[in-house]
């Protein structure tokens, strides 16, 4: 009989209208067996966390341009494996994770709750110039306070390890100039060693360095834009399934993670104060730290597994509904932040291009609207104008791009009109909504193969859930439709779609040894101390007409301690004895439109999970 199930396990999509470029996406690879090593996570900030604590001064400065709050939120070590499991989620055709609760994104609250960056302001754009090197070294003398020597320049670049080592700590009694000097070289340390880096590990780029002239037009603008566009960038490459390195803001991502996503967290050891208080050095006020300062102490693991690529990937797999926190920022939360984490709340839901010279990446709050704390409907179709991911520095000398990005320039302008929002949550999502009907036909359910487990290390459990999840599932409504009145199914051949699901199920949870032997189903004995007395209302109570007692078992299946019915014509009058109404927790919102077809890919599709019904 062909039930239309098919002995598959699809991973997703099964309506590929929303991610278009799966077939070019490391998942793919992933679940065709490929073993991918986590990623290599690129950076060069150590050398600046090694300084410790900056002059109260240059830390004046800092606040003024911004970055005052990444310099508190303090130095992170990296989980490498943490950062591949979420890029083997991440989809460039939406600008999200694609979870199995639901599509989750890194949003301009997060990067101003976390790091305190500056998001509403002027984008970080302007004429890519190429100068020479000693236009290059008459910038440096006039911002820096020296003229690098030609062999730390590379073209429009110059190495960090340059900055490293002219500024280590601010002399006594520099002066307000020598202040300044410090606290560029602070920043451009920070930028092209993290916040905007790239995949030289060692470079920074100069274009930077103008925009930092004068400290208090730069915390007008909105690093934080920037920044998270960066972010989508190197996430958008590293979905590639050639990509072996990944930079940019990660530290970001990692703390991101921690905060939503309670089960990969590691414990905090002897945290300190959630939020150091307001300070005042002599003449300088020095606000709290943001958010993501929380994160900046020892931990203990014992609850934990770390930097383990499998173990993630796995975990994120089998994630449940309760297990994704949405709003990790409740109101006390936000109310106890210093001010320049909030400045930016105005915009923190704007449906908006973020940008960085060549790099402009959509933001999409419309998709994460639980992450607000509102409802989620089935979010129009998104254009991140994949074209773009195209679009770099490479062979563009003298390039003027806020000319280039104008309709984007504009789009970012109009920032305030373009916000959105949707009508409060009123409890958590079901199942049963729309929007998540919709999302788990269009998303990528699974990475990890069940079919394809490691012979050493840890054994994934996460796809074999998920099969005998959707397996039950089956039954539930194959059972619950053949009990409904009117419905034409014989006994025999809901008996046999039953038996072949089963089988599938044990297969793909490599259980299929269960297959061969009989399990004891028999009433095990009362105990004497604790003897099994039926509830009441079932004491006494009739058997239903055209069901099966005992007697009519066989006698072999009663010596086995199991039951299978005498005939199978038997099983077909149990079925039609019951209806539905009778059932416990029959779901009433089963749209029974959709075929099984539909809501299953054929078992030729080549991204599904074949199981040979031979192997048995």
């Amino acid at each position: 009989m062909d039930s239309g199930l098919g002995h598959t396990l699809h991973p997703g999509p099964i309506d590929d209208s929303i991610l278009t470029l799966q077939d070019h996406h490391r998942s793919t690879d992933i679940w065709n067996g490929q073993n991918f090593e986590p990623l290599t996570c690129r950076r060069c900030d150590g050398h600046f966390w090694r300084l410790g604590t900056l002059d109260p001064r240059v830390q004046q400065m800092m606040l003024k341009a911004g970055f005052y709050g990444v310099y508190k939120a303090g130095r992170m070590r990296l989980d490498h494996a943490l950062i591949t499991a979420l890029v083997e989620r991440w989809r460039p055709e939406t600008h999200t994770f694609h979870l199995p609760v639901g599509e989750t994104t890194v949003t301009l609250q997060d990067i101003s709750v976390l790091w305190g960056l500056p998001v509403d302001g002027d984008p970080i754009t302007g004429v890519d110039t190429n100068r020479s090197m000693d236009e290059w070294q008459d910038i440096c003398n006039e911002l820096l306070g020296f003229r690098p020597p030609p062999e730390d320049f590379d073209r429009g670049r110059l190495k960090i390890r340059c900055l490293q080592e002219r500024f280590k700590t601010l002399p006594d009694g520099a002066s307000e100039d020598t202040v300044k000097f410090y606290a560029r070289a602070y920043i451009l340390q920070l930028l092209g060693g993290q916040l905007l880096s790239d995949m030289s590990n060692n470079k920074v780029k100069l274009m930077y360095l103008p925009l930092l002239r004068d400290f208090e037009a730069a915390g007008r603008m909105s690093w934080g834009g920037a920044v998270l566009a960066c972010l989508y960038r190197a996430l958008c490459r590293a979905t590639k399934p050639e990509t072996s390195d990944i930079c940019g803001p990660l530290v970001l991502l990692q703390i991101w993670a921690w905060e939503r996503v309670p089960f990969i967290r590691p414990g905090r050891l002897s945290p300190r104060q959630e939020l150091p208080p307001d300070i005042v050095s002599g003449d300088h006020f020095l606000p709290s730290a943001p958010y993501g300062s929380r994160w900046n102490v020892g931990f203990k693991l014992e609850t934990v597994g770390t930097h383990v690529l499998v173990l993630y990937r796995d975990q994120l797999d089998n994630m449940k509904d309760d297990q994704f926190v949405w709003e990790p920022y409740p109101d006390e939360v936000l109310a106890s932040l210093p001010e320049y984490c909030l400045s930016g709340g105005r915009i923190w839901q704007t449906v908006a291009p973020l940008i960085c010279f060549d790099v402009v990446e959509f933001h999409h709050p419309d998709r994460v609207l639980r992450q607000f704390g509102q409802h989620q409907t089935i979010p129009a179709i998104c254009d991140t104008i994949p074209d773009i991911h195209l679009t770099d520095r490479r062979g563009r000398q003298n390039y003027d791009w806020a000319h280039h990005h104008r309709q984007f320039v504009d789009m970012w302008a109009e920032r305030c009109a373009r916000v959105i929002s949707g009508p409060p949550i009123d409890g958590p999502m079901d199942q049963s909504e729309p929007y998540m009907v919709w999302y788990r036909r269009i998303t990528r359910l699974l990475i990890g193969n069940p079919a394809t487990r490691p012979n050493t290390g840890y054994q994934g459990v996460g796809g074999a859930m998920e099969a005998m999840a959707q397996s039950l599932q089956k039954i539930y409504h194959r059972a619950s439709d053949a009990l409904h009145e009117g419905y034409d199914v014989s006994g025999e051949d809901a008996l046999r779609e039953i038996q072949e699901i089963c089988g599938y199920s044990l297969r793909a949870a490599h259980e299929d040894h269960r297959l061969t032997v009989h399990p004891d189903f028999g009433t095990p004995s009362p105990s004497p101390a604790s003897p099994f007395v039926p509830p009441k209302g079932q004491r006494g109570r009739p058997r239903k007409r055209g069901g099966l007692s005992c007697g009519r078992a066989s006698t072999d299946s009663r010596r086995r301690g199991s039951y299978m019915p005498a005939t199978m014509s038997n099983l077909s009058e149990v079925s039609h004895s019951f209806k539905l109404s009778e059932m416990p927790d029959t779901p009433q919102t089963w749209d029974s439109s959709m075929s099984a077809a539909e809501f299953n890919e054929d078992a030729s599709d080549p991204n599904a999970m074949q199981l040979d019904p031979e192997s048995t």
